[in-house]
């Protein structure tokens, strides 16, 4: 970790604002993201690409979170729903992968989900709201994580076990949050 870290914060929040099209007024968030991301390598003393810590994890599993976690990933946006899978299956975690509450209903009835990680804004017969409310009720002991680039949620309600992520959140943010309350 030789660079420095304000120049590396700085580059890093520029690349996040770039990945989401350039929004304007969002440089708050990518900055808190980018200070998150340089902290998590600071910890972890990482590489810049988190090769490390993905090496490590496929050795030792996640920190907090074990090799034997399954988590549903429930997201509209291949593209999105595609990285997360990606970076999960990398850090040791079994994950599923539905593109609506639907196809995650089937996957719930059939396998064994420790975490459900999903949007709010899905198209079907419910929306992520709907299926974590079927999930708690169906499923109580499943973690549930909700994520949305529409509305904010309180950033963990105990009482309902549920935690929110707001959009664009990483592979990163997701882990330590998994591993954090595990």
């Amino acid at each position: 970790m030789d660079e420095n870290r304000n120049d590396w914060t700085s580059a890093r929040a520029y690349a996040l604002w770039e990945q989401a099209g350039r929004p304007f007024g969002q440089d708050e968030k990518h900055w808190a993201q980018a200070v998150l991301e340089r902290n998590l390598l600071e910890r972890t003393r990482a590489s810049s690409d988190g090769a490390e810590v993905i090496s490590r994890a496929r050795h030792n599993g996640p920190p907090n979170v074990g090799l034997s976690r399954s988590i549903l990933i429930v997201e509209d946006e291949p593209q999105l729903r595609y990285n997360f899978v990606d970076f999960l299956d990398q850090a040791g975690l079994r994950t599923f992968e539905a593109g609506n509450a639907d196809e995650a209903l089937v996957h719930l009835k059939t396998n064994e989900i420790d975490i459900l990680f999903t949007d709010v804004d899905m198209p079907g017969s419910v929306d992520g709201l709907g299926l974590a409310a079927t999930v708690r009720s169906r499923w109580p002991e499943t973690r549930i994580v909700v994520t949305s680039g529409l509305i904010t949620l309180a950033h963990h309600d105990e009482e309902l076990g549920i935690s929110f992520l707001a959009k664009p959140a990483s592979g990163f943010e997701l882990l330590e949050l998994i591993a954090s309350d595990t």
